[in-house]
């Protein structure tokens, strides 16, 4: 009877202890599970935040303005249109002599090669039958006339005289065209002279003397104007939207030092590669540039600037479920989700069409710690 005893009191002793333990315990189970935030009762728009969270949002006001960014691309210099041109052989032939080489500056009509052509002999022998036919036709004419009119000579025979002369004079013209086409002036041999019509650079040379030509046989010379340069430049497909022409473009080649050129956006393909993913933009110079060639890889920067629009830190703006999303601070430690439209992405910051205004506070940081659904939308 006496151990009962003792062993009842020493049971009521610990009984205190172990109600606190349990309490103790019960305490910190409800912290561990409490929620990110909670509805306020009285204001469902209202998310009452966990103090412990509350203390790790870090905000900033959404601001109204227009959004200055550099958007980046990579391309090549390449001649501008119309300032580069191929040289080939207007007729078959064989080349006697070349007058420049790779490298040379050629300015309008200089002699780039001399050929000899048995084609072009036989055009040139042809005018020179035609030029007898046509005068003799002429005079035929000018006899036949008078006597149709006195009836001594059938209207007929004038009819037909005079179609042979147009069609003399036809086939001379047609000949002289095809000369003209071939950049051939006047000359009674085979002997055909090669001329540049543009002022250039010789950027290539596929003929050597003794060789034979035609006109299939492809350039014999390419010739371009080094001062009119362009770089032709791909940006990925998300800028494609933002690039604009008439802005201001600057480009360095990193094998020259990296020097910086100015320049214009002067046009824009706005088709996109499958491959690639990318659009591309022409970046046309100020004016000449020196040192420069074309096919060397340049690093083009195009100064964009889109219309005033309420614009917040890109970090701001989530994804829950399919909604584009932000959290406001209506006060410490509470905010509100507030569904937006996002508009153009420009730098580290982002356009908002719709949903918030200029002076509203916006969670850019933490606001992932509140909801499990919420990803990053950029």
């Amino acid at each position: 009877m006496k151990k009962s005893a003792a062993f009842a009191l020493l049971a009521l002793s610990l009984l205190p202890g172990c109600e606190e333990a349990s309490a103790v315990e019960d305490a910190a189970a409800s912290t561990r599970f409490e929620p990110p935030y909670r509805v306020d009762e009285q204001d469902p728009s209202r998310l009452i935040v966990r103090r412990d969270l509350a203390m790790r949002l870090v905000t900033a006001p959404a601001e109204s303005s227009s959004v200055a960014s550099d958007l980046i691309g990579f391309g090549h210099l390449e001649f501008a249109p119309g300032a580069a041109y191929s040289v080939k052989a207007p007729f078959d032939g064989f080349v006697e002599k070349v007058h420049v080489d790779v490298d040379d500056l050629a300015d309008v009509g200089t002699l780039l090669a001399t050929l000899r052509s048995p084609e072009l002999a036989t055009i040139r022998a042809d005018l020179s039958k035609l030029a007898v036919k046509i005068r003799a036709e002429s005079l035929n004419v000018k006899r036949l006339e008078p006597l149709v009119v006195d009836g001594t000579v059938a209207e007929r025979e004038l009819v037909e005289a005079r179609a042979r002369l147009d069609a003399a004079r036809s086939e001379e013209a047609g000949l002289r065209a095809a000369l003209k086409a071939a950049g051939v002036n006047g000359g009674k041999s085979d002997v055909l002279h090669l001329r540049s019509t543009l002022r250039g650079k010789v950027l290539s040379r596929n003929i050597s003397p003794g060789e034979r030509v035609s006109a299939e046989s492809g350039p014999l010379f390419t010739i371009g104007d080094p001062d009119q340069l362009v770089v032709r430049a791909s940006f990925p497909e998300r800028d494609s939207l933002l690039l604009r022409e008439g802005a201001r473009c600057s480009f360095a080649v990193h094998s020259l030092s990296g020097r910086v050129h100015q320049g214009t956006i002067t046009r824009i393909v706005r088709s996109v590669d499958p491959k690639t993913r990318a659009t591309e933009a022409i970046c046309e110079t100020d004016g000449p540039v020196e040192r420069l060639s074309a096919q060397m890889v340049a690093r083009v920067t195009v100064e964009v600037v889109s219309e005033e629009r309420t614009i917040i830190p890109r970090s701001a703006l989530l994804l829950r479920r399919d909604d584009p999303v932000v959290f406001l601070e209506l006060e410490p430690g509470v905010v509100e989700r507030r569904v937006v439209r996002p508009g153009m992405q420009i730098g580290d910051r982002v356009q908002i069409l719709e949903g918030i205004a200029r002076g509203d506070r916006v969670v850019v940081e933490g606001a992932v710690l509140l909801d499990g659904e919420l990803d990053v939308l950029l």
